[in-house]
């Protein structure tokens, strides 16, 4: 359960945090046929299958992620395991999800990242499990862009079909609908453009026709709608807080309602703080609530930290919405937000809330955040397993000294803590890193430990090690 909520929590601050909006499913399907004889394409991912791997964390909150449907989150997290851990062995197949997330998030931008992101896999990572999926989901992103009047993934899906020629009057309906979709995209630009204009006029002219664009309810006018908010959020006015109340109770479209609450979570009004107030603790939309969490503690107003603060602490609360306000006070660059984690730390007793605030703090980015959690990591007095989730978090940063990862190794009994601080610190290509693998492949009592020391000693590069392998070799 704790990895579960954990992983959805990333997935929330990360697409949040990037603005994007909203990083899979517990089986995995092989490629097969369909009864119809249409090629199927894997659409869950595995569970992790290298806990060692410094990306695992990163890698199972996207796949919890997707599960989940937020498809733009879990993106997001499959882009930061390869932006923090190039060389993890889960990047291969990052971007063939990220591709399938995009993919489900239906977006003709996203469509058209997904191709990319394929072409990248299949070019780099060509043994991956999942690159003979990938060519079945080009085709089925391309068969989306087809439909919304891309020839050139029409004309890729007609070679693959093996459809050599087209008739005059096929060819010449399919230059007509490339027209019309020129045509409406040229319509849109304009409106857009007008939208954008609009920001440069006094508020009394601007508001109604922004108004009258956001009750608009057609699934073509969802992106003018989203840029009218942006427009109307700039108007901190008793009006404009008006609208975005009914865009809030009546939008159909998640995306634009979320939106909405954003900026209503920015303004200073009593009325406004109400509204969002009462989003966070009523509403059904659990996205939305996550959403105004989220802008509520970036805020800075105390009655709106105040808000967030209570919804981590709070006995019997939502306990997904609870975990989440703690990830979001600790991202948060408010200093009495993060001493209010660490006390609550100091009173709880229960080990999955200690665990959320290790991993809310040491995702600051902050230099004290993660000396605070390698306290965590270095106390024997800590639970064994948050003793591992705090080494976790910290081990992968370079302010994280390898004499302080000596000493914990040292200092504990815990297998498994252990056999993550050898691999973190043969990430290290340092003398005292080679100095203690070579130790432990001598002399550590437990098998285990030797022979997984002894193959983090064959990726090193230090002259050393060649020697050191032949004296075991020889023994």
């Amino acid at each position: 359960m704790r990895t579960t909520m954990q992983g959805r929590i990333s997935g929330m601050v990360v697409a949040l945090a990037l603005m994007a909006g909203t990083a899979v499913g517990a089986q995995q399907m092989a490629v097969t046929s369909s009864g119809s004889g249409v090629a199927a394409h894997r659409s869950a991912a595995p569970a992790s299958w290298l806990p060692q791997d410094p990306g695992d964390s990163l890698y199972r909150a996207a796949r919890e992620t997707l599960n989940r449907g937020q498809y733009k989150a879990a993106a997001g997290l499959l882009q930061e395991l390869r932006k923090r851990y190039p060389r993890s062995g889960y990047v291969g197949d990052s971007y063939y999800w990220e591709a399938f997330a995009r993919y489900r998030g239906g977006g003709t931008a996203d469509l058209e990242t997904g191709l990319k992101l394929i072409e990248q896999q299949l070019q780099g990572y060509p043994q991956s499990a999942t690159a003979a999926d990938a060519e079945v989901l080009a085709m089925r992103i391309r068969g989306q862009l087809a439909r919304r009047g891309n020839a050139e993934a029409a004309e890729r899906l007609a070679i693959a079909g093996g459809v050599v020629a087209r008739s005059f009057e096929e060819r010449q309906q399919e230059h007509e609908i490339q027209e019309r979709h020129q045509q409406r995209a040229t319509e849109e630009d304009v409106r857009l453009a007008a939208l954008h204009a609009l920001m440069m006029m006094e508020s009394e002219q601007a508001v109604p026709v922004l108004r009258e664009v956001l009750q608009q309810r057609d699934p073509g006018s969802i992106e003018l709608r989203q840029r009218a908010i942006v427009v109307l959020g700039q108007q901190q006015t008793p009006e404009t807080e008006e609208i975005l109340l009914d865009v809030v109770r009546n939008d159909p479209d998640s995306e634009v309602r979320s939106m909405a609450v954003m900026f209503l979570a920015q303004s200073k009004s009593d009325r406004a703080f109400e509204a969002v107030a009462d989003i966070v603790r009523t509403s059904e939309d659990q996205e939305m609530r996550q959403r105004a969490v989220m802008m509520l503690a970036q805020h800075r107003d105390e009655r709106a930290l105040a808000l967030v603060r209570q919804l981590a602490q709070e006995p019997g609360a939502d306990e997904e919405l609870q975990q989440f306000a703690i990830v979001v006070l600790g991202q948060s660059n408010d200093s009495a937000s993060k001493e209010f984690l660490r006390q609550m730390y100091r009173s709880t007793t229960d080990p999955d809330i200690k665990q959320h605030i290790i991993h809310s703090l040491s995702m600051g980015g902050q230099p004290e955040d993660r000396a605070w959690v390698l306290e965590r990591a270095r106390d024997p007095s800590e639970p064994a397993d948050v003793r591992r989730q705090a080494l976790v978090m910290v081990a992968q940063h370079k302010d994280v000294q390898t004499d302080e990862l000596l000493e914990i190794y040292d200092s504990t009994d815990d297998r498994e803590l252990r056999q993550f601080l050898l691999f973190s610190l043969s990430q290290r290509n340092e003398p005292a890193v080679i100095d203690r693998l070579m130790d432990v492949a001598r002399n550590d009592p437990d098998p285990e430990m030797r022979r997984q020391a002894i193959m983090w000693l064959g990726q090193s590069q230090d002259p050393r090690v060649a020697e050191f392998l032949m004296e075991i070799i020889n023994k």
